[in-house]
């Protein structure tokens, strides 16, 4: 499927107020591409469903569903479609000094230009409701123009929703560490135990406690840790095994790195 419209692309009508110019939606073919290459004008893409990469100036963004990447106009970019699961999108192009404020106050810049939904199965059926054929049709440009705006204003509403929901994840994600730290607890595990990617785990994580999950992770089993050596009775092994580590000499050379001395040699300080 490969359906679109387009609206009006006189450059002259395009200077500061919001003009949208296509929407559409695909299913690509694996590997299908475009770029490197540069764009006049803003275009967002929604992925519905399959995978794909973007490459931004020198960023690269693995992308999977749920998320928009946005190109900026005159900015070099490429996207691939994965080799196995091509995406398949929906997107919107548009441009004005408008549009660009607008992005600008969702969090999404030329550096930052891949956001994920919280709401993007709204999103997608904005874009959906978008007129198709808009050519020489004063009723329905005034349709699409009305669409685009919802379609931005739906992008502002993700930002808000994502600050609040960021919180409740980051706190999920932090009481889910601190009841099974001592297992063989993985980023991965934790992040589907949120119901969120990876990469946005990450990004909650840094930005609310200024460390990656993992490092939190580590630093969390240190000190549970150091509380466990300080009651002699208990072997720096089983110390070891109770903070999540099943190997006792990985677990000494992280605990020495953390703390400049080994665990036997911190207990006899104690």
């Amino acid at each position: 499927m490969n359906e679109c419209c387009t609206f009006d692309t006189n450059p002259e009508k395009r200077r500061h107020s919001l003009v949208p110019i296509s929407c559409g939606e695909q299913r690509c073919t694996p590997n299908h591409s475009w770029g490197a290459g540069v764009r006049s004008y803003y275009l967002i893409h929604y992925v519905i469903s399959g995978k794909g990469v973007f490459y931004c100036g020198t960023q690269k963004h693995v992308l999977h569903p749920g998320q928009i990447f946005v190109i900026f106009p005159g900015t070099v970019v490429k996207y691939v479609a994965d080799a196995k699961e091509p995406w398949h999108y929906a997107w919107v192009a548009f441009d004005g000094d408008e549009g660009k404020e607008v992005l600008a106050c969702a969090g999404i810049t030329p550096l930052s230009p891949v956001m994920e939904l919280l709401g993007g199965a709204e999103v997608l059926s904005c874009i959906r409701k978008m007129p198709r054929d808009c050519n020489a049709d004063l009723r329905l440009g005034l349709e699409f123009t009305g669409r685009t705006y919802t379609f931005l204003s739906l992008l502002l509403q993700n930002e808000r929703r994502e600050t609040v929901s960021e919180s409740s994840y980051l706190a999920g994600a932090v009481k889910y560490v601190k009841a099974y730290y001592h297992k063989e607890l993985t980023v991965e595990e934790l992040a589907d135990h949120v119901g969120i990617s990876r990469k946005y785990l990450f990004a909650i994580f840094k930005r609310g406690l200024g460390v990656s999950p993992k490092e939190y992770l580590t630093a969390y089993r240190m000190e549970r840790a150091k509380e466990l050596l300080s009651d002699p009775t208990i072997s720096v092994g089983s110390v070891a095994y109770s903070v999540g580590y099943r190997d006792p000499l990985n677990f000494s050379k992280i605990f020495k790195q953390r703390t400049g001395v080994s665990p036997k040699e911190y207990r006899a300080a104690l």
